[in-house]
């Protein structure tokens, strides 16, 4: 398994320049960009994220999910970069086209997931941390917030100080590990171990997360 979640994907240079250092070459491989489109401002995210895979030499095929399609027989990819937007909405597009199922494949196969935000939640044991504070609204009331289980903790992305009591009592009330990210930080997890990319100082509301910290 290897998971890179992320607040905003390859912006940060430490962030981008680990992510390079997963793979001997990108020659001969292909990224997966899963992004949806709910109004039109959002293709402008879309121009960001070929612009950041272009500049590293990543080939990538586009995948809309806001589209009514079936992606049963979705071709394999080296690498499955969801992006960002409203959780809620991301995870029921990825269910009813099967990609969740892909990509979930794809990990056990040891393919590599990026997650930007949204694409970071999902990858944890529920979504319900994207709904706390002035986070997404569930405007398409999703009930079932399982998550892809991947990770053993909680990811909420885009941490500042003002968020700071809106996690802690999502903490108190789940009783769970949530880590908080910057948009300047990652999470690498494998199955052996998770850690720590970009700025240091993450917050760890169990305290009881084993992240080895490689940010110096």
């Amino acid at each position: 398994m290897k998971l890179l979640l992320t607040s905003t994907g390859l912006t940060n240079q430490k962030i981008r320049d680990f992510f390079i250092s997963q793979f001997n070459t990108f020659e001969g491989k292909k990224a997966c960009l899963i992004f949806t489109v709910r109004q039109e401002s959002d293709w402008q995210w879309l121009e960001h994220y070929d612009n950041e895979l272009k500049a590293i030499g990543l080939q990538y095929d586009g995948i809309n999910i806001s589209e009514e399609k079936d992606l049963s027989d979705l071709q394999e990819y080296d690498v499955y970069y969801v992006c960002g937007g409203n959780t809620f909405y991301i995870l029921d597009r990825l269910r009813k086209t099967n990609l969740d199922k892909i990509i979930l494949k794809a990990i056990e196969d040891e393919k590599f997931y990026l997650g930007v935000s949204a694409g970071s939640i999902i990858a944890g044991p529920d979504i319900e941390v994207a709904g706390i504070g002035d986070g997404d609204e569930n405007d398409i009331n999703l009930s079932d917030l399982s998550g892809f289980g991947l990770a053993p903790f909680h990811i909420s992305p885009h941490y500042t100080e003002q968020d700071k009591i809106s996690i802690e009592e999502f903490y108190n009330k789940k009783n769970e590990a949530v880590i908080a990210l910057t948009d300047e930080q990652a999470l690498f997890v494998t199955d052996k171990e998770t850690i720590l990319v970009g700025n240091k100082g993450f917050t760890d509301l169990s305290g009881e997360l084993s992240v080895v910290d490689k940010t110096e």
